[in-house]
Order: structure tokens, then C-alpha cells, then sequence
């Protein structure tokens, strides 16, 4: 990995804002990390459940007692010694590993919410790419978000700018 791509993944993952969507209009919002949560679907304009509070709460209250389930019928088997137990550590496994996504997803969509709640920002349904909003800020320009490379590092124009002043 050469430098400028080292410089060009710093300042992705260390990107001020993410930007995106709300459920309904075509107003793009900067969110940071904090406030991101979950975050929305990463695809085109479907609306994805699965990157819902209420949905990964459900599926953690439902994993967990199939998880104990599994685990308990494995030792039940290993007592009579069947192969049939490593299948149920097997998705013993698979269900604890899905219980703890969940965990995980509703511990970052709380602490978004609680994030957003204080700035009163919508939840983002859609992502939005840097070079959208890039545009949208440029016709909508706000004191916050300078238009440079360290807060849009996927836009193409700016990363060309920075391109050819680099190699002049």
C-alpha cells in the first residue's frame, strides 16, 4: 500500500460525518458516528428492516432462548453420546453469534438515538454518497461542513482537485 492510498483510507475511517437520507423528502443530513447508530441501508432505495431498532430487538428477544435451546440439547446428546450434538453446538453457536449481533445493534441504535435526540436530526433511512452530497451542500452550504476532501473523501471531484494539485 503506497502513501496516498494510506492517506486516502485515514481519512476514510476518520471521516467527520456520514451523510444520508431521512424517511421521507430529498434533504441529505451530516451525521457523525455518534449520532449514525446503525445507520441506514447501504443499498439503493429500498427501505432494509433489518437496520431497524425494533427489528434487532425482536430478533435478540427470540435468539435468545433458541440459543439456550440448542446449547442445552447438545449436552443433553453428548450425555448419550449421538452425533446429532455437534449439530446442536453447531447452531448453538450460529444462534449465540446472532444474539450477540443483535445486542450489539440495538446497544449502537440506543446510543444513535440518544445522539440524534440531542441535535435533532431524523434517523437516516438511505446512505447518501459523498458526491450527493456533496452537491447538496454546495446548493444548501451550511457553516459546519467545509467542502473539502476530509469531509467528502469519496468525492470524485475533490479527490481529483487533490490529485492534480499534488502531481503539479
Amino acid at each position: 500500500m503506497d502513501a496516498k492510498e494510506k492517506e486516502h483510507l485515514n481519512r476514510v475511517l476518520n471521516r467527520p460525518y456520514y451523510y444520508g437520507y431521512a424517511m421521507r423528502g430529498k434533504t441529505i443530513f451530516a451525521y457523525t458516528k455518534e449520532e449514525w447508530g446503525i445507520g441506514a441501508s447501504s443499498g439503493g432505495g429500498d427501505y432494509n428492516l433489518i437496520r431497524s431498532f425494533y427489528f434487532s430487538l425482536a430478533l435478540a428477544i427470540l435468539m435468545a432462548p433458541v440459543t439456550l435451546f440448542c446449547l442445552i440439547l447438545a449436552i443433553i446428546l453428548v450425555i448419550n453420546l449421538q452425533i446429532m450434538a455437534l449439530v446442536m453446538v453447531f447452531f448453538g453457536l450460529v444462534f449465540g453469534f446472532a444474539f450477540f449481533q443483535c445486542c450489539f445493534n440495538v446497544r449502537e441504535e440506543w446510543l444513535g438515538r440518544k445522539a440524534r435526540k440531542i441535535t435533532g436530526l431524523p434517523k437516516p433511512w438511505w446512505t447518501a454518497s459523498d458526491d450527493h452530497a456533496y452537491e447538496w451542500f454546495l446548493t444548501h452550504p451550511t457553516p459546519y461542513i467545509p467542502m473539502t476532501l476530509e469531509y467528502f473523501p469519496y468525492n470524485v471531484k475533490l479527490r481529483q482537485a487533490a490529485e492534480s494539485a499534488t502531481s503539479n
